[in-house]
């Protein structure tokens, strides 16, 4: 019930955000010019290697350790302050030498004003890991809209009031205030304390892995445009990005917010003395029954997804999209390793997995010098292969939790692929026999109906453990849309 609330709360909340930070997108795109966004865009890339380092794995730190006292919170607050602000003043120094290589001083103002939030970010990073340590997602669902809220307002504002490209910039800073001064009324007197050196070598070792692997983790992620984009030239990063993007547009939504309810749950739950390859397995096996299925409908609905969305020039992008979106349905039982390893306090574990993954990832992307983008991308499956064996061997070392014992687990969950991909399949075919390929948005409407209709059915004839949320959400519904009508007939 409770895990149920609180994603249902962060859920709201990332709804809320997404609102407004597309709307905050609409409305400024018409009052600044490509230019002026684009001065923002690359000062903000700029800062993306110093993002991995802001807090230095310090929040993941008080998430998973055993016990948390104020000695702790102390030493985990002075590792956030000593790497953020010495992340402030590079760059900083760097913003000038940075604004003279991409020739705008526009680059040196804004790395001027967001040097101010690494600055900010030590008050209230580590009491926000605490509050997710606490579970008290209430609060942390309310942060996350409201800042978001402000970032909004001040943007636009700064935006009409001809503050040009800075006034995204102004909008972060502000936010960044904004969060220091709710977190310090909702829990007064835990933002600001003096740092120390005393008992920061325990969070130092574990950020210094932590943020390894992320580094690691994001250098796998831009791989693929680095290598493709060299050996195979421009146009095929193009047409591998928009393959790609159909399942980002999926898993980083899906991700990011389940993301924020588990890691605290499943890290309280191991500090419990909870058997971690049940609760694995168990979590696993709802988030399969959900992003399995649609991952797969996404495969066989490649086609009009991509020319819908982007057009027949990317038509080369659907086979593609089909075969990543594949790969990524199978890698679905294993969506949280590494926040589960981490959880556990296996951090040289999670390193040496990441560092096993992407190093064959590089060999398969490096087999472009010789091989075509499509046989590159069919060579993923090598790379799938690959993560499924490292991440199982990591949590049978690290849980005890066993392949054949995984999957009986989680077989449940697989076997609402076909239900919700019967219809999809259907309607495609229909619509190639009979001419009504061009088509997309109905073909995409009514197997978007089929797909959901076909998963309810999977659903109460397996009697799969998501009926009863199923059925929890459709109780929600009629009780709030009955009490609205009884609201409108007063």
């Amino acid at each position: 019930m409770a895990v149920r609330k609180n994603l249902s709360r962060m859920g709201v909340a990332h709804f809320i955000s997404f609102a407004l930070s597309l709307g905050s997108v609409i409305v400024v795109s018409r009052l600044l010019t490509p230019t002026e966004i684009g001065i923002y865009s690359v000062s903000v890339a700029v800062l993306g290697v110093a993002h991995i380092f802001r807090d230095f794995g310090v929040a993941q730190y008080l998430i998973q350790a055993e016990e948390v006292g104020r000695q702790e919170f102390r030493a985990a607050f002075s590792v956030t302050l000593y790497s953020s602000w010495l992340l402030a003043l590079i760059l900083f120094i760097a913003r000038e030498p940075l604004s003279l290589l991409y020739g705008h001083p526009g680059v040196a103002e804004v790395l001027g004003i967001l040097c101010v939030n690494f600055l900010i970010l030590p008050f209230g990073t580590p009491l926000l890991a605490l509050m997710q340590r606490d579970l008290q997602f209430q609060y942390l669902a309310t942060n996350m809209w409201l800042t978001n809220l402000v970032q909004t307002l001040v943007t636009i504002g700064c935006a009409y009031a001809g503050q040009s490209y800075l006034s995204m910039a102004w909008g972060a800073l502000v936010a960044h205030v904004f969060k220091v001064v709710w977190l310090n009324c909702v829990r007064p007197g835990e933002i600001f304390m003096w740092p120390t050196v005393r008992g920061i070598g325990e969070a130092v070792k574990f950020g210094s892995l932590t943020s390894l692997a992320s580094i690691i983790r994001e250098l796998g992620s831009g791989a693929p445009d680095l290598i493709l984009g060299r050996t195979l030239g421009f146009v095929d990063v193009a047409v591998f990005s928009r393959a790609n993007g159909l399942k980002k547009m999926l898993i980083a939504r899906v991700v990011a917010l389940v993301r924020t309810v588990y890691f605290p749950t499943f890290a309280s739950e191991i500090r419990q003395g909870a058997d971690g390859a049940e609760l694995y397995s168990l979590s696993m096996s709802y988030l399969v029954a959900i992003m399995a299925p649609v991952l797969a409908v996404m495969a066989v609905l490649a086609e009009p997804l991509i020319l819908f969305l982007f057009g027949y020039q990317w038509e080369r992008s659907v086979p593609l999209a089909s075969l990543i979106c594949v790969y990524a349905m199978l890698l679905t039982p294993y969506t949280f390793y590494s926040l589960s390893l981490i959880a556990a306090g296996e951090v040289k574990r999670n390193l040496a997995v990441e560092s096993a993954i992407q190093g064959v990832q590089m060999l398969v992307l490096l087999s472009s010098i010789w091989l075509s983008l499509e046989d590159v991308v069919m060579l993923f499956g090598v790379v799938t292969l690959a993560e499924i064996l490292c991440v199982q061997r990591a949590l049978y070392r690290t849980f005890g939790l066993s392949f054949s014992g995984h999957i009986r687990a989680v077989f449940p969950s697989l076997m609402l692929v076909p239900c919700a991909c019967f219809g999809p399949a259907l309607t495609v075919f229909y619509a190639i026999d009979n001419g009504l390929s061009d088509y997309h948005f109905s073909i995409l409407a009514v197997s978007g109906v089929l797909a959901g209709a076909g998963w309810l059915v999977g659903v109460f004839v397996l009697q799969h453990p998501m009926k009863k949320e199923v059925l929890s959400l459709t109780g929600v519904l009629y009780r709030t849309g009955l009490s609205l009508f009884r609201q409108k007939v007063k």
